[in-house]
């Protein structure tokens, strides 16, 4: 064959096979480079929304406790006020101090016609009509008995702005006789934030099924501007969506894109959210489309140039194999930073749950914990028949500390108290903190008579306990103890709690630091 001929064979042999094998190299570079980024970006996706559903549901259980918490000494007053036992100011004094002494500032009566007739602020000189008040016309209208949680309100006595908490009152025939209602100072549903630690633009809030927004910070400051906006429609306003959910939308309150986790407290009508900021969810995965486009970009490059320099095919096979065994290494270093990322995102899903089941401040179990082990015993003692005790204290005082001495103290006074109860615990016996001074004690395997030896012993040496408060001061604390024992009835964990706290409510009526078995027993200083 002719020289010139067979060159222009190989010619037309050689510049299609090696144009071919640039389009194909090419094409699979770009594949392998941006699969990669997509994979970064679902895993930044999936931590992102993980972080979003397990915040909104720490949140959700923080209001829970609250409104519970709240409600239940709407429910003490309404009952002491219908029993007579004492004039209502003295009530309301009384069961705020026990229960809410943090987060109720005002406590007031509208009797049926709508007029204010008790203030726990101010004394009634003159008729105030409330008649025209989204809470009033609500239990004036709906027979059933509810706490119902209002738009946020200008108090006309007290002149703050307040998100008021009210139940009907009814009369001996069982008609409705007024509103009791329970005026909470709306930055007091934020302090959860105070224990979390918020992004920049990442935010938690709280709103009535309505919309209604009661609460927002944004990355750890109180936004107040937007108490009592209502937003438009969101997702999980819907009564057919679940309780539990993660969307992304953007916000319409502040138009930041964001990862929206939501938990709904359907029973009060409200909806605690967690949003993370879309943007700094997605930093780590944009830089990286940043470097693919690079390496793409390079690698492109990188092949025209030996597809265009090489004469021979395997000068451009060795090429290839020289690109392919770069990229394999690129591949298995994205490989192993997924793989510490994976377990950065387990890290941080444990730290959460940990976070759920732990009081921040005294570094004990919370209520939700301490539920949870108690409803376990309690299917333990019906199979098996056995014994366990609950025990409920509460600091006595406790209000007049902080008001003497300061919240910091006060903190200080709790983080000792629980330090010094847990030396005089088992270790299979369970301690948590279940509201602002209240603790709570579950004693297995112990009849009343042992969990009267137990109270006794932490009532004595919480009352020998001196604390230091500082600049050379202490503060002397004692506790009154409520306790119930498993019955072999088909009570339940709230009613053995219910009557573990009936006993501290008596014992604190008689005269405090003192140990008190609901009925007849007690054991005084």
């Amino acid at each position: 064959m002719p020289v010139r001929k067979k060159a222009r064979f190989h010619l037309r042999v050689w510049i299609p096979t090696i144009a071919v094998a640039f389009v194909l190299s090419t094409f699979s570079l770009w594949i392998l480079v941006l699969d990669n980024v997509e994979n970064y970006r679902k895993l930044d996706q999936q931590m992102v929304e993980s972080d979003a559903r397990m915040m909104s549901k720490a949140y959700h259980e923080y209001i829970l406790r609250v409104v519970q918490k709240i409600d239940q000494t709407s429910q003490i007053i309404l009952s002491e006020y219908r029993e007579g036992h004492a004039p209502l100011d003295s009530i309301v004094k009384s069961a705020s101090s026990i229960i809410m002494p943090d987060y109720l500032f005002q406590v007031s009566v509208v009797d049926k016609s709508g007029y204010l007739i008790f203030s726990n602020l101010n004394k009634i000189s003159e008729r105030i009509d409330l008649s025209d008040r989204e809470h009033f016309r609500v239990h004036l209208e709906d027979k059933r008995d509810f706490l119902y949680i209002s738009k946020p309100v200008l108090g006309r006595v007290s002149r703050k702005w307040s998100i008021q908490f009210t139940r009907k009152i009814f009369n001996n025939i069982g008609e409705f006789d007024g509103v009791i209602v329970l005026s909470v100072d709306p930055s007091h549903l934020a302090n959860f934030s105070n224990s979390v630690l918020l992004g920049e633009r990442d935010a938690i809030g709280l709103s009535r099924d309505d919309g209604t927004i009661l609460s927002r910070v944004v990355g750890g400051t109180y936004q107040e501007q937007y108490f009592g906006t209502v937003i438009g429609s969101r997702p999980y306003m819907s009564a057919l969506v679940p309780d539990a959910g993660v969307y992304e939308s953007k916000s319409p309150v502040d138009g930041v894109q964001r990862f929206v986790g939501y938990q709904k407290l359907r029973d009060y009508g409200l909806v605690a959210v967690a949003l993370f900021d879309k943007e700094a969810a997605f930093t780590r995965s944009d830089q990286a489309l940043s470097t693919a486009y690079l390496i793409a970009g390079v690698g492109t490059f990188l092949l025209a140039l030996a597809s265009l320099a090489s004469a021979l095919a395997i000068r451009a096979v060795l090429h290839e194999y020289v690109v392919e065994q770069t990229m394999n290494a690129e591949l298995r270093n994205a490989h192993d930073e997924l793989a510490v990322a994976h377990s950065s995102l387990k890290m941080r899903e444990e730290e959460l749950v940990v976070l759920s089941e732990t009081d921040p401040l005294c570094r004990i179990a919370n209520r939700r914990r301490f539920m949870a082990v108690t409803e376990a015993e309690l299917i333990r003692h019906r199979r098996y028949r056995r014994t366990f005790s609950l025990l409920v204290l509460d600091v006595d005082h406790f209000k007049a500390i902080n008001d003497a001495h300061g919240h910091g103290v006060g903190d200080a006074v709790l983080v000792a108290l629980a330090n010094t109860i847990k030396t005089r615990l088992r270790e299979t016996d369970t301690f948590a903190r279940i509201g602002g001074e209240e603790f709570a004690v579950f004693l297995p395997e112990t009849d009343v008579k042992g969990a009267l030896a137990v109270a006794e012993d932490i009532r004595q040496t919480v009352s020998e306990t001196c604390i230091d408060a500082g600049k050379g001061q202490s503060v002397d604390v004692t506790v009154s103890i409520g306790i119930a024992c498993s019955r072999s009835d088909s009570a339940s964990v709230s009613d053995i709690l219910n009557s573990a706290d009936r006993a501290l409510y008596a014992a604190k009526r008689g005269g405090r630091n003192r140990s008190m078995v609901e009925g007849n027993r007690t054991l005084p200083v």
